[in-house]
């Protein structure tokens, strides 16, 4: 979460930075190590992958998907946003400077090392030491969790991103993962009792702390995973991170289900602007 340099000179004027491209230098060797990772673990479960459920492909391609298209089509690469003056408060780079006010605090650097520690290194460190069985319980959470990382580093430091949909890519696949960490846990659960049963019966098999492993990681997981959606995503963050003039949207006119930007000769059409001379003028007039 750091500033972006948006401009390589101080002479562009407004109309070349409208056409800038629409990720920055910096997001690029960051998504492609991620999506690199992605790979491998794709390739190194891929006798996994066929059972996995298509419904995880289908959401992890097609709802970036309609992201990319909404954020187009509906907020216009954020180019209501990105016209502003320099000196407006609000403009592109204050915008992007406080994607969480209190990022550089104390307790949220615990709270990321905690997250980043739990919920990614440790089970990435699992599907790759632990038995194939136990492995499989925990890598459909593990994709769907490195997509929505891979996305969130593209999306949440650039400039042509709208606030709405960049809030939209951690809210949706939080939502999505609840299911797949119940069925973690439900899974892990299952096979933990098994094995606490066989130990009780007289079975010394060596495998118990895998059982015992999985089923503490995958209870972690969904304790902390559904306190950061309810708890910091929906109460904390979301509030702030679409907060006053932060997340201003382009005029829109619908037909049917399809929007259509309005654009002026000048840029943007600003609804509220004429609307407030037009207010001005009517003043005026009983004025005189």
């Amino acid at each position: 979460m750091g500033l972006i340099t948006l401009l390589s000179s101080k002479n562009k004027d407004s109309t070349q930075r409208q056409l800038l491209p629409p990720i920055p230098p910096f997001v690029k060797p960051a998504a492609a190590a991620q999506t690199f990772l992605a790979l491998l673990l794709v390739y190194e479960f891929r006798s996994f992958i066929p059972t996995r459920p298509t419904r995880h492909v289908l959401f992890c391609t097609f709802y970036p998907a309609y992201l990319i298209l909404a954020n187009r089509y509906r907020f216009g690469n954020n180019l209501a946003v990105r016209k502003r003056p320099e000196h407006h408060p609000n403009n592109i780079s204050a915008v992007m400077s406080s994607i969480y006010s209190e990022r550089d605090t104390v307790w949220f650097k615990r709270y990321m090392t905690s997250f980043t520690i739990v919920g990614v290194l440790l089970p990435l460190l699992t599907v790759f030491t632990a038995p194939p069985e136990f492995a499989d319980a925990a890598i459909s959470h593990l994709l769907v969790l490195w997509t929505q990382i891979t996305c969130e580093t593209v999306t949440m430091q650039n400039p042509f991103v709208h606030r709405y949909i960049a809030l939209l890519i951690p809210l949706g696949f939080s939502v999505y993962r609840q299911s797949l960490l119940l069925e973690w846990f439900s899974i892990s659960f299952t096979s933990f009792r098994s094995s606490f049963l066989s130990i009780i019966g007289g079975n010394t098999s060596l495998s118990w702390y895998w059982h015992a492993l999985g089923f503490v990681l995958s209870s972690i997981n969904l304790i902390i995973w559904t306190m950061n959606l309810f708890g910091f995503l929906l109460m904390r963050w979301t509030p702030e991170f679409l907060a006053g003039d932060k997340c201003k949207s382009p005029d829109i006119k619908w037909e049917f289900m399809v929007p259509h930007i309005q654009y002026a000769n000048n840029g943007l059409k600003n609804k509220s602007s004429s609307v407030s001379s037009e207010s001005t003028k009517t003043v005026s007039a009983r004025a005189a």
